[in-house]
């Protein structure tokens, strides 16, 4: 296996759990102006890779304590809690650009939204980790818009239609970073390698090749004097 990623197969009833959580999901942020396929695909891989991390961390004796944690302070959910450490968990699909995890990875970084007038220092979460669902962007939307989904008929058939079954096989971990070592590489760094634009959105810069730690180091840093690390 790659040591840079980190593949979780999930079984269908998994999957199939999160598919009913979307189509069931008022959440709409960011979503408004999507084809109704991608948006319900968007909310899909949302509950898949949240399954999907929950499961792999117990598998390597970690249990999430808490998950969906409304933040009243900073107004944001916190996607998981662990020993005191909030833990941000960033989806993607695979950049049509790259066509594989490999060159994936060496090109992109953890997606690490940079909110307007936000210095990193007050980035929200303790330690946050990309996966990439091995899918096309682009050609991906593109088939979604042209299926016929109809959302009141039986749960299997969505599933087929959707092709929600590749989300069995196609989740990736490829890279996280803890808060402290972010702050410090940004701080770094002249200020225009700081960050990274796409549409509307700023993103901080943390290539996933050379500034990002590998999946696998994380259940150890997870586990070493946890109750005592301060990010």
């Amino acid at each position: 296996m790659n040591s840079t990623f980190i593949q979780i197969p999930l079984d269908k009833d998994e999957v199939m759990q999160a598919l009913e959580k979307a189509i069931h999901s008022n959440f709409i942020d960011n979503l408004r102006n999507r084809h109704p396929n991608v948006a319900l695909d968007s909310k899909l891989r949302g509950y898949v890779g949240g399954v999907a991390f929950k499961k792999w961390l117990k598998q390597n004796g970690i249990a999430i304590e808490q998950s969906n944690v409304y933040d009243e302070t900073s107004g944001i959910d916190i996607d998981f809690i662990y020993k005191g450490l909030h833990i941000e968990l960033k989806t993607s699909l695979l950049p049509d650009a790259d066509q594989c995890l490999e060159k994936a990875i060496e090109r992109r970084d953890i997606k690490l939204i940079k909110r307007q007038g936000n210095t990193i220092e007050e980035l929200n979460g303790d330690l946050h980790v990309q996966m990439i669902f091995n899918q096309l962007r682009m050609r991906k939307d593109e088939w979604l818009e042209k299926q016929r989904i109809n959302l009141k008929v039986e749960l299997e058939e969505i599933y087929n239609r959707i092709a929600a079954y590749r989300y069995e096989k196609d989740c990736y971990l490829v890279g996280w970073i803890d808060k402290k070592s972010l702050v410090k590489q940004i701080q770094n760094k002249a200020t225009p390698l700081q960050k990274w634009k796409y549409g509307m959105r700023e993103f901080w810069c943390c290539n996933l090749e050379k500034e990002a730690k590998r999946p696998k180091t994380l259940i150890s840093y997870l586990k070493l004097n946890i109750s005592t690390r301060k990010i």
